[in-house]
Parts: structure tokens; C-alpha cells; sequence
């Protein structure tokens, strides 16, 4: 049986960061809109066609890292993990702007540093003491879980990508997700993610 080469455009800041006021007012200011094609990558559906890539050669990964695929599954807005990460950190870099512990332009290379970090996360390629790609858990049960029934082929998913018709995401009409709580998580690896921005852990 093949494995399935679909795939949707996963977002980098999720939705729930634009439900924070304050969090939309600095992402506003600095030109970061969640409905743009740089706030996405593209992301196979299946959690199985992406353990048969990263049990592929360093090379293949790269190649595909490059070609700018992810090396996670697609999960769309399901886990608040990645929300209740960046709002703090958002909302920290709002403060100081405010209160002019730092100007418009040192906020601006905060904003664009926390984003590629959280593209990094995104495309899978932080990994952990353990190995395993850092992740939000729901994102590592599927994995867990996962059996390819065969080897990954690497032409067949640039032809997916070459043939879809959707050079980017487009706007959603979907009901926004219900707004996540700004806390700093405690455990897991979001948590360990936060202590690389120098967060407190209470």
C-alpha cells in the first residue's frame, strides 16, 4: 500500500495568538497577518507518510526541509500547546515596547526572531534530548502510533506539491477557535521550548 502524499498548509503563529489584543496590535504593527503564505508551510496529512520521511537518509530530510515541508504532521489549530507558548512571549515583547524598554525596531527583531524560531518548531526540525522532534503532544501520540506500509518516495511528494493549484493558503471562513489562556506551560516539551527565551517556569 502506498503511503498518502496529502497535504494542507500548516500555520506557524496559530489563529489564538490574533484573539489576544495585544498580541494582534505588535503582530499588526510588524506586518505578521495569519492569513499570509509565509506564515505556512505545507504539511503531509498523514502522521505515517511523515515517520516513513524521517526514517529517510539526513539528505532526503533536508532536501525536503529545503524544499520547505514540514517534518511533522499537519494538525491545524487543534493543540493549544503552540498558543499557550508564544502569547506570553508576545505579549512581553508588547510590555516593553509600551513602556519604551525598547524601541519600534528592537520589537520588530524580537517579533521576526520568536518567528523563526517557532518555524524551526514548525517544520520539525528542533529535536529533543530523547531524539524525537519537539512537538505538541497530541502531534506525538499520532506519531507514536503510526505504521507506514511502505517506504517514503520522495518524487512523488514534490509531485503533489508541483501539481495542487494553491500557491498559498487562503483565508478561512471557519469560527475562530476559542481563545487560549496566556499561561506559560510547566512540563512537556513546550516547556523546555520557553526556557530557551529565558521564561521563568514557576
Amino acid at each position: 500500500m502506498e503511503l498518502n502524499y496529502d497535504f494542507e498548509f500548516q500555520s506557524i503563529f496559530p489563529k489564538a495568538v490574533w484573539l489576544v489584543p495585544e498580541c494582534k496590535r505588535l503582530l499588526d504593527e510588524v506586518g505578521i497577518a495569519h492569513n499570509v503564505q509565509g506564515n505556512h508551510v505545507p504539511a503531509f496529512v498523514d502522521p505515517a507518510t511523515i515517520v516513513a520521511l524521517r526514517r529517510e537518509p539526513d539528505k532526503i530530510r533536508t532536501m525536503m526541509l529545503e524544499a520547505g515541508w514540514s517534518l511533522l504532521p499537519y494538525e491545524g489549530e487543534a493543540s493549544p500547546e503552540k498558543a499557550q507558548f508564544l502569547i506570553p512571549q508576545l505579549l512581553e515583547i508588547h510590555a516593553k515596547a509600551e513602556s519604551r524598554a525598547c524601541d519600534a525596531h528592537a520589537a520588530k527583531y524580537a517579533v521576526f526572531d520568536l518567528f523563526g524560531f517557532t518555524k524551526k518548531l514548525t517544520m520539525g526540525e528542533l529535536i529533543g534530548a530523547d531524539g524525537s522532534p519537539t512537538c505538541s503532544e497530541l502531534t506525538r501520540h499520532r506519531m507514536q502510533g503510526a505504521r507506514p506500509a511502505s517506504g517514503f518516495e520522495i518524487y512523488k511528494a514534490l509531485m503533489a506539491m508541483a501539481g495542487d493549484e494553491r500557491n498559498h493558503p487562503t483565508a478561512e471562513l471557519a469560527a475562530p477557535p476559542p481563545p487560549v489562556k496566556p499561561a506559560a506551560p510547566t512540563s512537556g516539551p513546550f516547556a523546555r521550548v520557553a526556557r530557551v527565551f529565558g521564561r521563568r517556569q514557576n
